[in-house]
């Protein structure tokens, strides 16, 4: 399964295709940062912001079902992320705006739902086309009662680093104070 790029080799990448750029576009990384040492980092490869989107989606003010935030907070690191179009598949069946194939949406908590498609994406075509199958009212039936064990939590790589629900504010001036604090320190590493 081809998964892509890591977001360091990525940006560094794409900063400097900006750089030779005539219309200077500014540069977000995203994926995998959560906290003061991933925008940090960013800024160091020539970045000019981060986006930070697992960690906002377990924020207080993120309209999130409250036990999603909590699973993100439960969730012990990146091994817990699958990156599948399982979950595409199955929602694409009812929402007004399929995701479109080949391109898997984003990452999930693992669950029953990955654990029983992931992988089987061919199986489960058939499978959602069989006018017995409840698979989608199954699925639709959950994700309306929150069961976190069939629907999709939507969840980057940065799952693990994230150590409780708090208000956006909190996690923005948090983040900021560790990068500054981050950045100072590698000073110590500048040999004259």
């Amino acid at each position: 399964r081809n998964l892509g790029s890591g977001t360091l080799p990525l940006v560094a990448r794409i900063v400097s295709i900006a750089k030779e750029s005539q219309k200077h576009p500014l540069v977000l990384a995203a994926g995998g940062i959560v906290d003061g040492r991933g925008l940090a980092a960013a800024l160091a490869l020539g970045c000019d912001g981060v986006v930070l989107g697992t960690r906002l989606w377990a924020t207080v003010e993120a309209m999130n079902n409250d036990e999603f935030k909590q699973q993100l907070v439960q969730a012990n690191g990146p091994d817990e992320v699958v990156r599948t179009s399982a979950i595409d598949q199955i929602q694409n069946t009812y929402v007004p705006f399929p995701w479109p194939c080949p391109y898997d949406s984003v990452g999930t908590l693992r669950n029953g739902t990955t654990q029983q498609w992931d992988g089987k994406e061919e199986t489960l075509g058939k499978e959602l086309l069989d006018s017995q199958s409840r698979l989608v009212a199954t699925y639709k039936d959950a994700s309306k009662r929150g069961d976190y064990r069939i629907v999709s939590i939507l969840s980057g790589e940065g799952v693990g680093d994230i150590k409780k629900v708090e208000n956006a504010y909190a996690v923005i001036t948090q983040i900021n104070e560790q990068a500054t604090s981050t950045i100072k320190g590698m000073q110590n590493f500048i040999v004259d």
